[in-house]
Protein backbone atom coordinates (compact mmCIF):
# COMPACT_ATOMS: atom_id res chain seq x y z
CA UNK A 1 0.00 0.00 0.00
CA UNK A 2 1.45 3.72 -0.64
CA UNK A 3 1.10 5.85 2.38
CA UNK A 4 -1.27 8.57 2.20
CA UNK A 5 0.68 12.27 1.27
CA UNK A 6 -0.22 15.52 0.39
CA UNK A 7 1.19 14.85 -3.26
CA UNK A 8 -1.38 12.02 -3.50
CA UNK A 9 -4.23 14.47 -2.49
CA UNK A 10 -3.57 15.59 -6.05
CA UNK A 11 -4.42 12.29 -7.56
CA UNK A 12 -7.50 12.05 -5.55
CA UNK A 13 -8.92 15.72 -6.69
CA UNK A 14 -7.78 14.27 -10.39
CA UNK A 15 -10.19 11.27 -9.69
CA UNK A 16 -13.08 13.45 -8.81
CA UNK A 17 -12.74 16.00 -11.59
CA UNK A 18 -12.79 12.86 -13.77
CA UNK A 19 -15.76 11.17 -11.93
CA UNK A 20 -17.95 14.93 -12.83
CA UNK A 21 -16.81 14.39 -16.34
CA UNK A 22 -18.06 10.70 -16.75
CA UNK A 23 -21.41 11.68 -15.12
CA UNK A 24 -22.24 14.20 -17.29
CA UNK A 25 -21.76 12.25 -20.57
CA UNK A 26 -23.53 9.34 -18.39
CA UNK A 27 -26.75 11.42 -17.98
CA UNK A 28 -26.60 13.23 -21.10
CA UNK A 29 -26.01 10.49 -23.77
CA UNK A 30 -26.63 7.20 -22.09
CA UNK A 31 -29.99 7.96 -19.84
CA UNK A 32 -31.10 11.17 -21.84
CA UNK A 33 -31.48 13.23 -19.17
CA UNK A 34 -32.54 16.23 -21.42
CA UNK A 35 -32.08 18.61 -18.64
CA UNK A 36 -28.54 18.36 -19.04
CA UNK A 37 -28.63 19.48 -22.84
CA UNK A 38 -30.89 22.59 -21.81
CA UNK A 39 -28.29 23.93 -19.42
CA UNK A 40 -24.79 22.11 -20.50
CA UNK A 41 -23.52 23.57 -24.12
CA UNK A 42 -23.08 20.22 -25.79
CA UNK A 43 -18.99 21.04 -26.61
CA UNK A 44 -19.51 20.74 -22.70
CA UNK A 45 -20.90 17.00 -22.89
CA UNK A 46 -17.48 15.45 -23.90
CA UNK A 47 -16.22 13.27 -20.95
CA UNK A 48 -14.88 10.35 -22.64
CA UNK A 49 -11.43 11.92 -22.02
CA UNK A 50 -11.49 11.60 -18.55
CA UNK A 51 -11.57 7.37 -19.30
CA UNK A 52 -8.43 8.01 -19.91
CA UNK A 53 -7.02 9.75 -16.34
CA UNK A 54 -8.67 6.69 -14.65
CA UNK A 55 -6.48 4.20 -16.61
CA UNK A 56 -3.42 6.54 -16.55
CA UNK A 57 -3.78 6.94 -12.85
CA UNK A 58 -4.05 2.91 -12.23
CA UNK A 59 -1.04 2.56 -14.37
CA UNK A 60 0.78 4.59 -12.10
CA UNK A 61 -0.08 3.79 -8.43
CA UNK A 62 -0.43 -0.17 -9.20
CA UNK A 63 3.48 0.04 -10.99
CA UNK A 64 4.47 2.55 -7.87
CA UNK A 65 2.81 -0.15 -5.46
CA UNK A 66 5.05 -2.90 -6.64
CA UNK A 67 8.23 -0.99 -7.64
CA UNK A 68 10.39 -1.08 -4.33
CA UNK A 69 9.04 -4.67 -3.77
CA UNK A 70 10.16 -6.29 -6.98
CA UNK A 71 13.42 -4.00 -6.89
CA UNK A 72 14.09 -6.16 -3.75
CA UNK A 73 13.75 -9.88 -5.21
CA UNK A 74 16.67 -12.26 -5.58
CA UNK A 75 18.53 -12.55 -8.60
CA UNK A 76 17.91 -15.67 -10.71
CA UNK A 77 15.36 -17.20 -12.97
CA UNK A 78 12.03 -16.06 -13.94
CA UNK A 79 10.22 -18.93 -11.87
CA UNK A 80 12.76 -18.27 -9.19
CA UNK A 81 11.42 -14.88 -8.72
CA UNK A 82 7.96 -15.60 -9.10
CA UNK A 83 7.90 -17.97 -6.05
CA UNK A 84 10.03 -15.42 -4.01
CA UNK A 85 7.44 -12.72 -4.80
CA UNK A 86 4.59 -15.06 -4.47
CA UNK A 87 3.18 -13.83 -1.32
CA UNK A 88 3.32 -9.88 -2.91
CA UNK A 89 1.10 -11.80 -5.37
CA UNK A 90 -1.41 -13.47 -3.51
CA UNK A 91 -2.02 -10.17 -1.19
CA UNK A 92 -2.08 -7.96 -4.15
CA UNK A 93 -4.76 -9.92 -6.18
CA UNK A 94 -6.61 -10.46 -3.01
CA UNK A 95 -6.68 -6.81 -2.28
CA UNK A 96 -7.73 -6.45 -6.23
CA UNK A 97 -10.67 -8.79 -5.49
CA UNK A 98 -11.60 -6.81 -2.85
CA UNK A 99 -11.69 -4.12 -4.24
CA UNK A 100 -13.73 -4.35 -7.24
CA UNK A 101 -16.03 -7.52 -7.11
CA UNK A 102 -18.27 -6.60 -4.10
CA UNK A 103 -19.36 -3.35 -5.55
CA UNK A 104 -19.90 -4.47 -9.29
CA UNK A 105 -21.79 -7.28 -7.89
CA UNK A 106 -23.90 -5.15 -5.69
CA UNK A 107 -24.68 -2.74 -8.60
CA UNK A 108 -25.43 -6.15 -10.49
CA UNK A 109 -28.39 -7.15 -7.74
CA UNK A 110 -29.46 -3.44 -7.62
CA UNK A 111 -29.89 -3.58 -11.71
CA UNK A 112 -31.58 -7.17 -11.64
CA UNK A 113 -34.24 -5.93 -9.07
CA UNK A 114 -34.58 -2.70 -10.90
CA UNK A 115 -35.22 -4.49 -14.14
CA UNK A 116 -36.68 -7.16 -12.30
CA UNK A 117 -39.19 -4.93 -10.82
CA UNK A 118 -39.96 -2.89 -14.34
CA UNK A 119 -39.61 -5.48 -17.14
CA UNK A 120 -41.42 -8.15 -18.63
CA UNK A 121 -39.17 -9.17 -20.94
CA UNK A 122 -36.36 -10.56 -19.00
CA UNK A 123 -33.95 -11.67 -21.63
CA UNK A 124 -31.32 -9.75 -20.01
CA UNK A 125 -31.09 -12.40 -16.76
CA UNK A 126 -28.04 -14.62 -18.53
CA UNK A 127 -25.64 -11.17 -19.39
CA UNK A 128 -26.83 -10.14 -16.17
CA UNK A 129 -25.23 -13.07 -14.08
CA UNK A 130 -22.26 -13.31 -16.47
CA UNK A 131 -21.24 -9.55 -16.50
CA UNK A 132 -19.64 -9.44 -12.86
CA UNK A 133 -17.46 -12.58 -13.56
CA UNK A 134 -16.64 -11.21 -16.91
CA UNK A 135 -15.54 -8.09 -15.53
CA UNK A 136 -13.66 -9.81 -12.79
CA UNK A 137 -12.02 -11.59 -15.78
CA UNK A 138 -11.22 -8.93 -17.63
CA UNK A 139 -13.54 -9.89 -20.83
CA UNK A 140 -16.32 -7.97 -20.07
CA UNK A 141 -15.30 -4.94 -22.31
CA UNK A 142 -15.36 -6.95 -25.66
CA UNK A 143 -18.33 -9.10 -24.79
CA UNK A 144 -19.87 -5.37 -24.69
CA UNK A 145 -18.36 -4.80 -27.84
CA UNK A 146 -19.75 -7.98 -29.87
CA UNK A 147 -22.62 -8.90 -28.45
CA UNK A 148 -25.57 -6.93 -28.77
CA UNK A 149 -27.23 -8.60 -25.71
CA UNK A 150 -25.36 -6.63 -23.91
CA UNK A 151 -26.64 -3.44 -24.47
CA UNK A 152 -29.44 -3.43 -22.29
CA UNK A 153 -27.57 -4.37 -18.94
CA UNK A 154 -25.06 -1.82 -20.15
CA UNK A 155 -27.54 0.97 -20.49
CA UNK A 156 -29.08 0.33 -17.95
CA UNK A 157 -26.12 -0.24 -14.92
CA UNK A 158 -23.17 -2.23 -15.31
CA UNK A 159 -21.36 -0.47 -18.81
CA UNK A 160 -19.23 1.56 -16.96
CA UNK A 161 -17.49 -1.38 -15.86
CA UNK A 162 -15.66 -2.06 -19.19
CA UNK A 163 -12.97 0.24 -17.55
CA UNK A 164 -12.51 -2.67 -15.02
CA UNK A 165 -12.03 -5.52 -17.49
CA UNK A 166 -9.39 -3.23 -19.43
CA UNK A 167 -8.07 -2.70 -15.92
CA UNK A 168 -8.49 -6.23 -14.85
CA UNK A 169 -6.20 -7.50 -17.56
CA UNK A 170 -3.41 -5.15 -16.62
CA UNK A 171 -3.68 -6.00 -13.01
CA UNK A 172 -3.47 -9.95 -13.41
CA UNK A 173 -0.49 -10.01 -16.00
CA UNK A 174 0.97 -6.97 -15.53
CA UNK A 175 2.76 -7.89 -12.04
CA UNK A 176 4.37 -11.05 -13.92
CA UNK A 177 5.91 -8.68 -16.50
CA UNK A 178 7.48 -6.52 -14.24
CA UNK A 179 8.86 -9.82 -12.38
CA UNK A 180 10.00 -11.42 -16.03
CA UNK A 181 12.38 -7.85 -16.07
CA UNK A 182 15.70 -8.45 -13.97
CA UNK A 183 15.96 -4.51 -12.24
CA UNK A 184 13.63 -1.08 -12.68
CA UNK A 185 15.63 0.20 -15.28
CA UNK A 186 14.50 -2.97 -17.61
CA UNK A 187 10.92 -2.85 -16.05
CA UNK A 188 10.70 1.23 -17.05
CA UNK A 189 12.18 0.63 -20.56
CA UNK A 190 9.55 -2.42 -20.84
CA UNK A 191 6.67 0.25 -19.61
CA UNK A 192 7.52 2.93 -22.08
CA UNK A 193 8.13 0.58 -24.39
CA UNK A 194 4.78 -1.00 -24.42
CA UNK A 195 2.97 2.36 -24.30
CA UNK A 196 4.45 3.93 -27.07
CA UNK A 197 3.58 0.78 -28.98
CA UNK A 198 -0.13 0.95 -27.84
CA UNK A 199 -0.33 4.10 -28.72
CA UNK A 200 1.53 5.06 -32.31
CA UNK A 201 1.54 1.66 -33.80
CA UNK A 202 -1.34 -1.06 -32.34
CA UNK A 203 -4.53 1.48 -31.82
CA UNK A 204 -3.73 3.30 -35.47
CA UNK A 205 -3.44 -0.46 -36.76
CA UNK A 206 -6.82 -1.31 -35.09
CA UNK A 207 -8.45 1.66 -36.60
CA UNK A 208 -7.40 1.49 -39.81
CA UNK A 209 -8.24 -3.07 -40.37
CA UNK A 210 -11.10 -3.20 -37.11
CA UNK A 211 -12.69 0.47 -37.41
CA UNK A 212 -13.06 2.50 -34.10
CA UNK A 213 -13.82 -0.04 -31.33
CA UNK A 214 -14.07 2.06 -28.38
CA UNK A 215 -14.22 -0.70 -25.54
CA UNK A 216 -11.72 -2.99 -26.97
CA UNK A 217 -8.88 -4.00 -24.74
CA UNK A 218 -5.77 -3.07 -26.70
CA UNK A 219 -7.28 0.51 -27.77
CA UNK A 220 -7.08 1.76 -23.83
CA UNK A 221 -3.68 0.28 -22.64
CA UNK A 222 -1.19 2.70 -23.69
CA UNK A 223 -2.17 4.74 -20.29
CA UNK A 224 -1.60 2.09 -18.12
CA UNK A 225 1.99 1.12 -19.36
CA UNK A 226 3.12 4.88 -19.92
CA UNK A 227 1.48 5.77 -16.21
CA UNK A 228 3.69 2.41 -14.91
CA UNK A 229 6.79 4.24 -16.76
CA UNK A 230 6.56 8.00 -14.65
CA UNK A 231 6.07 5.49 -11.53
CA UNK A 232 9.54 4.19 -12.08
CA UNK A 233 10.54 7.62 -12.50
CA UNK A 234 8.87 8.86 -9.48
CA UNK A 235 11.17 10.25 -6.45
CA UNK A 236 9.58 11.88 -3.24
CA UNK A 237 12.99 14.20 -3.20
CA UNK A 238 12.19 15.28 -6.65
CA UNK A 239 8.53 15.70 -6.70
CA UNK A 240 8.35 19.27 -6.36
CA UNK A 241 9.84 20.33 -10.06
CA UNK A 242 7.60 23.04 -10.48
CA UNK A 243 5.88 25.58 -8.26
CA UNK A 244 2.28 25.39 -6.98
CA UNK A 245 1.21 28.06 -9.43
CA UNK A 246 2.87 27.07 -12.34
CA UNK A 247 1.62 23.48 -11.66
CA UNK A 248 -1.66 24.22 -11.36
CA UNK A 249 -1.95 26.65 -14.60
CA UNK A 250 -0.20 23.90 -16.40
CA UNK A 251 -2.63 21.32 -14.78
CA UNK A 252 -5.29 23.31 -15.33
CA UNK A 253 -4.61 23.92 -18.88
CA UNK A 254 -4.51 19.93 -19.38
CA UNK A 255 -7.52 19.49 -17.79
CA UNK A 256 -9.49 21.82 -19.77
CA UNK A 257 -7.81 19.93 -23.22
CA UNK A 258 -9.16 16.70 -21.44
CA UNK A 259 -12.88 17.98 -21.84
CA UNK A 260 -13.49 20.36 -24.36
CA UNK A 261 -10.29 19.25 -27.10
CA UNK A 262 -13.00 16.03 -27.99
CA UNK A 263 -15.96 17.94 -29.17
CA UNK A 264 -13.78 20.55 -30.93
CA UNK A 265 -12.31 18.83 -33.68
CA UNK A 266 -13.58 16.11 -35.66
CA UNK A 267 -13.23 12.30 -34.17
CA UNK A 268 -9.87 11.16 -35.20
CA UNK A 269 -7.08 8.69 -34.34
CA UNK A 270 -4.70 12.14 -33.60
CA UNK A 271 -7.39 13.31 -30.76
CA UNK A 272 -7.21 9.78 -29.18
CA UNK A 273 -2.71 10.91 -29.07
CA UNK A 274 -3.88 13.98 -27.92
CA UNK A 275 -6.54 12.97 -25.43
CA UNK A 276 -4.03 10.37 -23.55
CA UNK A 277 -0.65 12.04 -23.52
CA UNK A 278 -2.72 14.54 -21.63
CA UNK A 279 -4.36 12.10 -19.35
CA UNK A 280 -0.57 10.97 -18.43
CA UNK A 281 1.07 14.34 -17.96
CA UNK A 282 -1.64 15.45 -16.11
CA UNK A 283 -1.45 12.52 -13.76
CA UNK A 284 2.75 12.95 -13.27
CA UNK A 285 1.62 16.99 -13.14
CA UNK A 286 -0.32 15.41 -9.67
CA UNK A 287 2.76 13.09 -8.80
CA UNK A 288 4.76 15.50 -9.18
CA UNK A 289 3.99 18.81 -7.98
CA UNK A 290 2.19 19.27 -4.65
CA UNK A 291 -0.71 21.34 -5.79
CA UNK A 292 -1.04 20.67 -9.00
CA UNK A 293 -4.68 20.07 -8.89
CA UNK A 294 -5.84 21.97 -5.59
CA UNK A 295 -8.13 24.33 -7.83
CA UNK A 296 -9.30 27.02 -5.99
CA UNK A 297 -13.70 26.56 -4.52
CA UNK A 298 -13.56 23.29 -6.41
CA UNK A 299 -10.95 21.39 -3.97
CA UNK A 300 -13.75 20.04 -1.70
CA UNK A 301 -16.12 18.93 -4.60
CA UNK A 302 -12.82 17.04 -5.88
CA UNK A 303 -11.25 15.49 -2.89
CA UNK A 304 -15.16 13.89 -2.06
CA UNK A 305 -15.51 12.38 -5.43
CA UNK A 306 -12.22 11.20 -5.10
CA UNK A 307 -12.15 9.24 -2.47
CA UNK A 308 -15.38 7.60 -2.87
CA UNK A 309 -14.92 7.85 -7.05
CA UNK A 310 -15.07 3.96 -7.15
CA UNK A 311 -18.71 4.30 -5.70
CA UNK A 312 -19.61 7.02 -7.66
CA UNK A 313 -18.65 5.59 -10.80
CA UNK A 314 -19.90 2.24 -10.02
CA UNK A 315 -23.43 3.64 -9.39
CA UNK A 316 -24.12 6.02 -11.18
CA UNK A 317 -25.88 4.44 -14.30
CA UNK A 318 -28.01 2.33 -12.79
CA UNK A 319 -29.41 5.18 -10.42
CA UNK A 320 -29.88 7.56 -13.65
CA UNK A 321 -32.04 5.01 -15.10
CA UNK A 322 -34.33 4.62 -11.78
CA UNK A 323 -34.84 8.00 -11.80
CA UNK A 324 -35.73 8.57 -15.48
CA UNK A 325 -38.14 5.84 -14.58
CA UNK A 326 -39.85 7.05 -11.50
CA UNK A 327 -40.19 10.77 -12.73
CA UNK A 328 -41.52 9.55 -15.73
CA UNK A 329 -43.95 6.67 -14.69
CA UNK A 330 -44.80 7.56 -10.98
CA UNK A 331 -44.02 10.47 -8.80
CA UNK A 332 -44.08 14.02 -11.10
CA UNK A 333 -47.05 15.21 -12.66
CA UNK A 334 -46.06 16.98 -15.39
CA UNK A 335 -49.39 18.62 -15.64
CA UNK A 336 -48.26 20.75 -13.25
CA UNK A 337 -44.93 21.69 -14.35
CA UNK A 338 -43.30 23.35 -17.11
CA UNK A 339 -40.58 21.67 -18.89
CA UNK A 340 -37.96 23.23 -17.12
CA UNK A 341 -39.49 22.21 -13.83
CA UNK A 342 -39.76 19.40 -14.52
CA UNK A 343 -35.96 18.44 -15.68
CA UNK A 344 -34.39 20.88 -12.66
CA UNK A 345 -36.18 18.53 -10.09
CA UNK A 346 -35.64 15.14 -11.93
CA UNK A 347 -31.63 16.42 -12.04
CA UNK A 348 -31.70 17.49 -8.38
CA UNK A 349 -33.09 13.96 -7.68
CA UNK A 350 -30.86 12.35 -8.83
CA UNK A 351 -27.58 14.39 -7.83
CA UNK A 352 -29.44 13.83 -4.02
CA UNK A 353 -30.09 10.23 -4.74
CA UNK A 354 -26.31 10.00 -6.09
CA UNK A 355 -24.30 11.27 -3.42
CA UNK A 356 -26.13 9.48 -1.04
CA UNK A 357 -25.91 6.14 -2.20
CA UNK A 358 -22.64 6.98 -2.93
CA UNK A 359 -21.55 7.76 1.20
CA UNK A 360 -24.05 4.62 2.39
CA UNK A 361 -21.86 2.06 -0.53
CA UNK A 362 -18.43 3.68 0.47
CA UNK A 363 -19.08 3.79 3.90
CA UNK A 364 -20.94 0.25 4.29
CA UNK A 365 -18.87 -1.69 1.29
CA UNK A 366 -16.56 -0.27 -0.81
CA UNK A 367 -14.58 0.82 2.24
CA UNK A 368 -14.84 -2.36 4.87
CA UNK A 369 -14.17 -4.85 2.32
CA UNK A 370 -11.09 -2.88 0.93
CA UNK A 371 -9.81 -3.14 4.40
CA UNK A 372 -10.64 -6.75 4.62
CA UNK A 373 -8.91 -7.02 1.46
CA UNK A 374 -5.96 -5.78 3.18
CA UNK A 375 -5.53 -8.24 6.12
Amino acid sequence: MIAKTKIFNDIERLRGFACILVFIQHAAWICQLRFIYEIVPTFLLFGSGAVHIFFAISGFVITLSFKDKFSSQPDGFFLDRVRAAGKILLSFYKRRFFRIFPVVFLVAILLGIFYGATEDDFSWIPSLLRAPFEILFGAYSNSVELFVSQEKIHKGGIGPFWTLAVEAQFYILWPIVLLACKNNNARALVSLFLGCLFLFVVCPLSEAFLGRKYYLIHNNLSELFLGSFFAFLYREECSQLLSKKIALLISSVLALLIWFYPSSVNSSYFTEIVVSLSSVFIVVLAAFAEGSFAIPFLGRIFDFLGSRSFSFYSLQLVLMNITVWYTNSIYFPKESLSEYEFFFYQFAMLVALLLVATELVYRFVEKPVRQLGCR
